[in-house]
């Protein structure tokens, strides 16, 4: 049996690469376990946080236990990363991995890059328009949607490097969004609405919403509630941004 401290070690970072790349908490408490049972570990408990983890591996009468806490400080939406973990989850769980393996290949899976930031603004841009469309814009619309899809994206990661905290984010964006848009209608006319809505649609949490959801419905009622009110709260700040922007434009249309 390989070293308990090797396992902790493997299934603390299958479930802190999980809920960083955007997992649900009852995911990150599933991979925990499923993980345990493939390396025989008698007795394990874990409590799974949308900012946090805790993970206690025992034997079956309590002793020799050990506790892992670790403090989740980002996240962000990565779907390639989490299903690189849960395969890696299930070749463990089906003993076909030892725990040494597991913790080289969730370490490879850690160090493994972002696609990169032009196509991350490009992709961003392109969706930004694409749902301008979808919400009546017309092919001037469409041109504005992706320039301010393109500006805001390209603004995210300096803001990120700047330190400024998501929420606040969310606030700049939303103004930015609409200063652009309006400024482009001065040089051209065009539907504002449909180019603001496209532009800030994907920069809404609509993966937070879904996680709250569901750890809602599995009973995660501390992670439903917090993931909500990131969601409504990131929403709202948005909404206030373009507020600003709007008022300041008031009456020259």
């Amino acid at each position: 049996m390989a070293d308990m401290h090797v396992m902790l070690d493997a299934v603390c970072l299958a479930a802190q690469l999980t809920l960083e790349s955007g997992g649900e908490t009852y995911r990150a408490e599933d991979t925990v376990e499923h993980m345990c049972k493939g390396f025989s570990i008698p007795k394990a408990d874990v409590l799974a946080l949308p900012t946090g983890l805790i993970v206690t591996l025992s034997g079956e009468d309590g002793t020799a236990a050990h506790t892992r806490l670790i403090r989740v400080r980002k996240r962000e939406t990565n779907l390639s990363r989490l299903d690189a973990c849960n395969n890696v989850s299930r070749l463990v769980a089906q003993g076909k991995m030892t725990a040494e393996d597991a913790l080289a290949a969730l370490k490879k899976i850690q160090k493994t890059p972002m696609p990169k930031l032009v196509w991350q603004v490009l992709f961003g841009a392109l969706s930004a328009a694409f749902f301008c469309v979808m919400l009546g814009g017309m092919p001037e619309d469409f041109v504005v949607a992706f320039l301010c899809g393109l500006l805001i994206h390209a603004t995210m990661p300096l803001l990120s490097r700047c330190h400024v905290p998501g929420m606040l984010g969310g606030l700049i964006t939303g103004f930015l969004t609409a200063q652009i848009t309006l400024l482009c209608n001065t040089v051209y006319p065009i539907h504002p609405e449909p180019a603001i809505s496209g532009a800030i649609l994907p920069l809404l949490s609509g993966l937070a919403t879904t996680n709250a959801i569901r750890d809602t419905m599995k009973g995660d009622l501390v992670s439903g509630s917090a993931r909500i009110s990131e969601a409504v709260l990131t929403a709202a700040l948005l909404a206030v941004g373009i507020c600003i922007a709007l008022s300041m434009w008031e009456g020259r249309f």
